[in-house]
């Protein structure tokens, strides 16, 4: 029998059952019949026919033996006990019997490797008789009994699901010959795996999760959840979130791989769902701290957490539970009663576990709070200037007077409580003019009772704009808020909404000159509006710290005018820590309007490590008016910007409507990678551009990996369109495109349009192309109107592989790959791709090479749409290549166009030749080894295409012996596969095939 821990190699035991052990009694006439379960474990005394349950319940992967212990008596009898040993799968167990009747017997047999979760079910063809089995491995019986000389034939009627299983009967039938039938062998083996997802620590609402771009799930409760379709064992997998619950923090244990089995991944989402006081905020010498959890929580929980929040005695600290959304999801910590907190900036960061499991949080939280050393009170309603604001009692009317009265704060722990209300920021001065270590907290109920920062009720309102704004200027902008060099300490505003004025050539809400000391928390900011610029934020040689906000650029409306949510320039390197923001651009209605999320523009590079976890968005501009250029851009780095560096990840992007909409453009060689190889942004641009859509536009190579990109469409009547998912518009550093996914765009003009997936330019010798996933929309226009997954232009010698490209359509021309102004050996090598579909006969191929000699084209999958006329699998115009060998083609009676003759026919050795083989492509050495068959892969076209081989895909094209690199669209190291063979096409499979 098969052991626990053996079982346990198979199949994650989480959340499965437990499942009750059922035993059925027939033939019984005496009385005393005591049944055991596990030597003693639980026991039943019978003494009638039936149905019986052992107490307790167990769980998938323990092991059951029901034995007999005492048989009856009065009248004497000799029981036996069919199908009472095995493991325990996944469900109730039903299948075993105890027979007391000499004369009637049981049918059942041995079962092994049953993993799938919704069972089998067998029948008896004799008197149809069915039977739910359970058993992972072990022993079955059907529960019915048979007199001598009945017959029986039992098949699978059911196959097991999650994973997708065959079950072969072996010994189904015969003849009962005065014994129980105790040969029948089944065993399941496993033809596609589920993937798994365990979840714990949602609290309420939804996760949502992504596999392959595609498939998704939702969870809303913890424990064990399944993707709906199985996959084949060398498949790959890809799981993504798509969105969290509120407030909830969600990690995967993994997010990519092979199939090899059932693939189990957890989903960490134990969060702190809310903090009293908030983080990042104000905490009172004597308050107590309050969280709240997404699961049940212990005193202990948090026991070791660690930093700089300390009490004055050094007394234990406190530690209650409370009840917020559920028991015990709440933990109160405070000081003793005569005890405090220690004053000044202080920090906590949090190590706790959850009081089920023991699950650490899904990510690391760092509490930061200011315990001050001294309080100023300032109320719209009840206060007075001339009042000391010492007590609530006593409030200032106005905050830059409460600022004033500390004549500065030598403890650097100095707050302004303020509550609702309104406030004028140049009521005395021009602005609010920070001073170091006074920190700003609004948003306080009225007495002060409570801080509630994310009511933003504390409106910072520029009702009247300050004289000197009118001749505001790009290092001197009009602004509600102002911090200068001299703010050297941590200094806060948080819980309030700054809104500025509505009328100066450069206007913003907050601006920062040489500093790097002020966190903006929990507030909501609006830019105002400007005639030239317009900024939420508007920073100069700073490191903005900016957390939880919601940011909006205003409004600017000069006809060529800039507004941005976020703006930053600097002669030093800076590193900005931007996370968990909403911003928006700002608005203009002019027709050379640029507006974008966030907009760095110095001197010296930008650090972008720490801007993460933002949903980012440039709002709609003019699109349709005459000669309009405007442009709608979330990120934006400029030109000058040379030595930024960092990772940009966790990001949602959106660019909005404009006559050019990008995600992300970076106009300078950097160190920036855009995405790792666990995280990539989210990327959506614009539905309606007028002239180009991007996801993103890079003017040298970048590292970009994991991101997914949702193209819009760019239409325009007069003019050139075009939409692209990564353009690079020159070389100059090496660019590694990998694992991306680029899904639609879409292009129409009266002139050219193109829609391309990848467009490169002049792309160096080190750089790659690789794994990337890439189905597109659709091209119309007039001239070089064109739809094509990877358009490359000059590049050097690199390789392009294992990419699935699903080419979308054109009325002109839709190629797969197209290459130009090849000038070294460009690799080709494992990809699978679509030509996409020409209205145009001849104007469709699935790789086409404009120019050049140099190009190897070995172990690709090419799949023609549309077999017709002149379009051809590949269109060569210069030739010969160095290499075209090893590759399949579909659907293409013409293989390969080498200008001027058509190569129709696969020869001896598998090189392609001219009709009737008079002319060959090349030596077999370089151009041999090709296949022109059908793939059969999962679905070869339609409007979305699946290119995992299946069962009916030939050996030829699973079982390659041309193993050039290690690498497939299933990962790092997946060729060759366990069977010792490489794949052709991108995905590495190594299942059962077609001789």
């Amino acid at each position: 029998m098969q052991s626990v821990s053996d079982y346990l190699q198979l199949k994650s035991i989480l959340n499965t059952g437990p499942f009750t052990i059922s035993v059925k009694v027939s033939g019984l006439l005496g009385s005393g019949l005591t049944l055991s379960l596990n030597s003693g474990q639980a026991n039943i005394t019978v003494n009638s026919d039936g149905d019986y349950q052992f107490e307790p319940k167990l769980l998938t992967g323990e092991n059951f033996n029901v034995t007999i212990t005492n048989q009856p008596v009065l009248p004497n009898q000799s029981c036996t006990v069919n199908g009472g040993t095995g493991v325990v799968g996944f469900g109730n167990i039903n299948s075993i019997i105890v027979n007391c009747d000499p004369l009637r017997y049981s049918i059942g047999g041995t079962i092994s490797g049953l993993d799938g979760a919704t069972g089998l079910v067998l029948t008896n063809a004799f008197d149809g008789s069915t039977l739910s089995v359970a058993v992972a491995s072990g022993t079955f019986a059907f529960t019915q009994t048979y007199v001598s000389g009945s017959t029986y034939s039992v098949s699978v009627t059911t196959q097991p699901n999650h994973p997708v299983q065959n079950c072969v009967v072996t010994n189904p039938s015969g003849t009962i010959a005065s014994a129980n039938i105790t040969n029948i062998s089944i065993s399941c083996t496993s033809t596609a795996y589920p993937i798994e997802i365990t979840s714990f620590g949602i609290g309420s609402g939804t996760l949502i999760l992504s596999n392959n771009g595609s498939e998704t799930i939702s969870i809303t409760t913890n424990g064990l959840n399944r993707f709906a379709t199985n996959l084949p064992p060398t498949s790959t997998y890809n799981v993504q979130i798509v969105s969290v619950p509120t407030n909830h923090q969600c990690v995967l244990s993994s997010t990519s791989g092979t199939v090899a089995g059932t693939v189990s991944i957890q989903a960490n989402c134990f969060s702190v769902l809310d903090y009293t006081p908030r983080n990042g905020g104000i905490l009172q010498t004597t308050e107590s701290l309050r969280l709240v959890f997404s699961a049940e929580v212990n005193t202990g929980s948090c026991a070791g957490s660690s930093g700089t929040l300390n009490t004055n005695l050094a007394l234990p600290i406190n530690f209650a539970l409370a009840t917020t959304n559920f028991t015990n999801d709440t933990l109160v910590i405070s000081p003793a009663p005569t005890d405090s907190w220690v004053t000044g900036n202080r920090s906590l960061v949090l190590n706790c576990l959850s009081n089920i499991g023991s699950h650490p949080l899904s990510t690391s939280v760092t509490l930061t709070y200011l315990v001050p050393s001294t309080l100023r009170y300032v109320s719209d309603a009840s206060g007075n200037d001339l009042n000391d604001g010492l007590t609530p009692a006593t409030p200032k009317r106005n905050i830059q007077p409460a600022i004033d009265s500390f004549v500065g704060c030598p403890s650097n722990a100095c707050a302004v409580l303020v509550t609702q209300g309104s406030y004028d920021p140049a009521a005395v001065g021009a602005r609010i003019q920070l001073v170091s270590g006074i920190s700003l907290f609004g948003s306080y109920e009225p007495g002060f009772t409570e801080w509630k920062p994310t009511d933003k009720d504390s409106t910072i309102l520029m009702d009247m704009v300050p004289a000197f704004c009118a001749t505001a200027n790009s290092i001197n902008p009009c602004a509600s808020i102002a911090a200068d060099s001299s703010v050297t300490a941590t200094t806060i505003i948080s819980g309030f909404k700054i809104l500025s004025g509505d009328n100066a050539p450069y206007m913003t809400g907050v601006f920062l000159d040489s500093t790097n000391s002020v966190r903006i928390i929990d507030s909501t900011i609006n830019g105002g509006t400007g005639t030239s610029v317009s900024s939420g934020i508007y920073a100069i040689n700073s490191t903005p710290i900016l957390i939880r906000n919601q940011i909006e650029g205003g409004i600017c409306t000069a006809n060529n005018c800039n507004s941005s949510g976020v703006y930053m320039t600097s002669a030093a390197l800076i590193a900005p820590f931007i996370v968990g923001n909403t911003i928006d651009s700002g608005n203009g209605t002019g027709t050379q309007v640029t507006s974008r999320g966030i907009f760095y523009n110095g001197s010296v590079g930008l650090d972008v490590t720490n801007i993460r976890l933002n949903q980012i968005t440039s709002l709609p501009l003019d699109n349709t008016t005459a000669g309009t250029t405007t442009l709608s851009i979330a990120f934006d780095i400029s030109s000058l910007s040379n030595s930024s560096t960092g990772v940009l990840a966790g990001n949602q992007l959106v660019a909005g409507t404009a006559n050019t909409s990008i995600g992300i453009r970076i106009q300078s060689p950097t160190g920036i990678q855009i995405g790792t190889a666990l995280q990539g942004n989210s990327i959506t641009t614009g539905t309606t551009a007028s002239f180009k859509s991007n996801g993103m536009y890079l003017t040298s190579g970048h590292t970009i990996r994991n991101n997914y990109i949702y193209l819009g469409s760019a239409t325009n009547a007069s003019f050139p369109t075009a939409t692209n998912g990564i353009e690079i518009s020159s070389g100059g550093a090496t660019a590694i495109i990998e694992r991306n996914t680029i899904i639609g765009g879409n292009a129409t003009s009266s002139a050219k349009a193109t829609v391309f997936g990848i467009n490169a330019t002049s792309l160096t010798a080190t750089s790659s192309i690789s794994g990337n996933y890439i189905r597109l929309g659709s091209a119309n226009g007039t001239g070089a109107t064109m739809v094509s997954g990877i358009y490359l232009q000059s590049p050097n010698g690199f390789l392009v592989a294992n990419n699935w490209i699903q080419n979308g359509s054109s009325n002109v021309y839709a190629r797969g790959i197209d290459i130009s102004g090849v000038f070294s050996p460009l690799k080709i090598y494992h990809n699978t791709v679509s030509s996409g579909t020409s209205s145009v006969s001849g104007n469709e191929a699935v790789l086409q090479i404009n120019s050049n000699s140099s190009v190897l084209v070995e172990n690709n999958i090419f799949l023609l749409n549309d077999n017709v006329g002149n379009n051809a699998c590949i269109v060569d115009l210069v030739g010969p290549q160095t290499s075209i060998r090893f590759n399949v083609f579909h659907n293409c009676s013409n293989l390969v166009y080498r200008a001027p003759l058509y190569f129709t026919d696969l020869c001896a050795g598998g090189v392609p030749g001219t009709l009737s083989c008079i002319t060959p492509l090349g030596l077999s050495a370089n151009f041999g080894d090709n296949l022109a068959l059908d793939p059969n892969l999962g679905l070869n076209f339609g409007v979305v295409a699946n290119y995992i081989p299946t069962t009916a895909t030939s050996c030829l094209i699973t079982k390659s012996t041309n193993n050039i690199i290690a690498d497939s669209y299933n990962g790092v190291g997946t060729r060759p596969g366990g069977d010792g063979f490489v794949s052709l096409g991108a995905i590495e499979y190594n299942l059962a095939c077609t001789p």
